[in-house]
């Protein structure tokens, strides 16, 4: 039943975000790096997911490749990020993921463990540096916080130390990044700067 409360988790923490970039037509206050990691954390996941048997682990992650996917491509379509490397990052990740499952399952998952868990260092030192995040969701960012605490529980449960670790250091910084959003938009509302 608790696998099942994490799954549901995954499948919703992306979306507030997703949906807020799409309908407010902005990434402004969203770091490219951030997504990026996690994009590729995520991704690392869900070859590590179906390698050793562990669905749930795979299912959930993909839908955080889903839901980043979708503000990586607003990132594309508005300028922010260019196409080819975000290819480039995509066919690197996936081959390095591909290669990785068959040397060292361990190793994969202590890559994709730091690389997803460190991928949120540059959203916090934006959202410590800039005033306005407008579009940064503040409901995605609690919600991260609470699929993270949830998914490590249910790590140490299936005794898997290394995914319990990977999520739980991210409670703090998402809950930071959501307190920060929510002062952004009581003080700007829907006033736009830029798009980065």
């Amino acid at each position: 039943m608790f696998s099942a409360w994490c799954v549901a988790l995954s499948f919703t923490f992306t979306i507030p975000q997703a949906w807020r970039v799409v309908r407010r037509n902005t990434v402004e206050g969203i770091s490219v790096l951030s997504q990026v990691q996690g994009f590729s954390g995520a991704s690392m996941w869900v070859v590590y997911g179906i390698v050793s048997s562990k669905p749930l682990v795979s299912t959930g992650n993909g839908m955080v490749v889903i839901g980043i996917g979708v503000v990586l491509v607003q990132m594309v379509r508005l300028k922010v990020l260019p196409i080819k490397i975000l290819v480039t990052i995509v066919v690197c990740v996936y081959g390095f993921s591909l290669i990785m499952q068959e040397l060292s399952l361990n190793t994969l998952a202590g890559v994709a463990g730091v690389v997803g868990s460190v991928g949120i260092v540059p959203q916090v030192w934006k959202a410590a540096r800039q005033s306005h995040l407008k579009g940064v969701s503040a409901s995605g960012n609690a919600l991260l916080a609470l699929t993270t605490i949830s998914w490590g529980i249910y790590s140490l449960m299936i005794d898997d130390p290394m995914l319990a670790a990977s999520n739980f250091v991210l409670v703090l910084p998402a809950l930071f990044i959501s307190f920060r959003a929510i002062q952004s938009h009581r003080r700007y509302g829907t006033e736009v700067v830029s798009h980065s």
